[in-house]
């Protein structure tokens, strides 16, 4: 796991989110290697993702795009390789995002 996928995962925890997933997606894209899924249990906890997403990645080489941050319920981050996914219960329940990637390899969370 690189040390930027384990920054993510960890500024996720520490926000209290669950049901982190990431997603292995290194043989199948040529656009981005990891998508990780969080849930947040409300508005506040998704929008305050955003800050400390930006805080905590500020160290590394790269151009955060972020999609989603005004409802605070879907934030869709673009660190390069890696897509972080950081949705409200309901939005995730809803999608089903993991439907879509279920033949993706996971990695665990450490």
């Amino acid at each position: 796991m690189s040390e930027l996928l384990k920054t993510v995962v960890k500024t996720l925890e520490n926000l209290k989110l669950t049901d982190i997933i990431i997603y292995d997606f290194r043989q199948f894209s040529p656009l981005f290697d990891y998508v990780v899924l969080a849930t947040g249990s409300n508005e506040r906890q998704v929008s305050a993702s955003v800050h400390h997403l930006r805080e905590q990645t500020a160290p590394y080489p790269i151009s955060m795009k972020v999609e989603g941050a005004e409802e605070g319920r879907w934030i869709l981050f673009d660190l390069g390789d890696i897509l972080v996914n950081v949705m409200h219960k309901e939005e995730r329940t809803y999608y089903g995002l993991e439907k879509l990637f279920i033949e993706r390899p996971r990695i665990a969370v450490e």
